[in-house]
């Protein structure tokens, strides 16, 4: 039996227009997971972009930032990011364990960059993303240094979930499948799309001919 695979949407980092009505309509044509990273939203136009996302569909988004809006709205879960693991370090762990007390079924997710990274990352993540595994679609000039016959090799034998990111689009999604990620986030190819619920769905449809989607 083929193992499932997860196609995550990421969001633009920018204040795209009507982007909270396309992405239920992402969510209507079965999208399970949406991480929502903002960089530059305060809390409460986050907030306000939550608000136009159907009740519905909350459980299935995971936000980068202003992690306390976990209280305000039953969310898949928080993502933690460099500046997380950095700056106000403290302060970041205590909201997390807070939240882990409030929310137990809370998922915890990180971005890693390397295989040192991934060998030195601990069980306090549900999932981790790897990047860049393609050349990058929404950041010119960011290219892949990992070798596909070591991550063939490396992928299998760790005890979490690793998701491919960076250039994913859909002429290599399904290559990211073969080298043994757990599943692949989708962001330039989608928000450069003229039609980015369109080309969700040919990602979808493209993947669920061959592999079982979760």
């Amino acid at each position: 039996m083929k193992r499932p695979f997860s196609l995550i949407v990421i969001s633009s980092p920018d204040g795209l227009e009507q982007e909270a009505e396309l992405v239920n309509e992402m969510f209507r044509n079965g999208l399970q997971l949406f991480h929502l990273r903002k960089p530059r939203f305060s809390t409460r136009r986050l907030a306000s972009y939550l608000q136009q996302i159907h009740p519905a569909y909350h459980n299935k988004v995971v936000i980068h930032t202003h992690h306390e809006l976990c209280l305000r709205f039953p969310l898949r879960g928080v993502h933690l990011n460099h500046r997380h693991k950095k700056r106000g370090a403290l302060k970041q762990w205590l909201l997390l364990k807070y939240l882990q007390f409030r929310k137990p079924k809370l998922t915890v997710s990180t971005g890693l960059h390397s295989l040192s990274d991934l060998d030195w990352n601990q069980k306090k993540f549900s999932y981790v993303f790897l990047s860049p595994v393609f050349e990058s679609v929404s950041k010119v000039g960011y290219k892949s240094t990992f070798n596909e016959v070591t991550l063939r090799e490396h992928l299998p034998r760790l005890p979490y979930d690793v998701i491919a990111l960076g250039g994913i689009t859909e002429e290599n999604i399904l290559k990211t499948y073969d080298m043994g990620f757990a599943g692949a986030a989708v962001l330039g190819r989608i928000w450069k799309s003229d039609d980015p619920v369109g080309t969700f769905k040919m990602i979808r449809e493209k993947c669920q001919q061959f592999v079982p989607l979760w």
